[in-house]
């Protein structure tokens, strides 16, 4: 299901907030061959659409966090590989 096409009878302030904000991006135009980074499109654009804008953030920013703490462990797993070796 498209999440445009997604309907609640609720008199909820926020899901009316969301709805209408999801309306409003449904008819921007946007040209995605224009946009380099995401994460920076929302921070330029979250006056419009701050409720979604949130949510694109927070979930845009997942990826990023986790690469560095994988990159930490990596690094991590290496020296201690490296200390191993040497002690041995």
């Amino acid at each position: 299901m498209d999440i445009f096409e997604m309907t609640t009878n609720t008199s909820d302030p926020t899901t009316q907030l969301v709805n209408k904000e999801l309306l409003i991006f449904k008819h921007y135009q946007v040209d995605v061959n224009n946009i380099k980074c995401p994460l920076r499109w929302w921070e330029k654009h979250e006056i419009m659409f701050p409720t979604i804008g949130f949510c694109a953030k927070q979930i845009l920013g997942i990826i990023r966090s986790q690469i560095e703490i994988e990159r930490i462990f990596l690094l991590v797993g290496i020296l201690i590989s490296i200390r191993r070796c040497r002690l041995q």
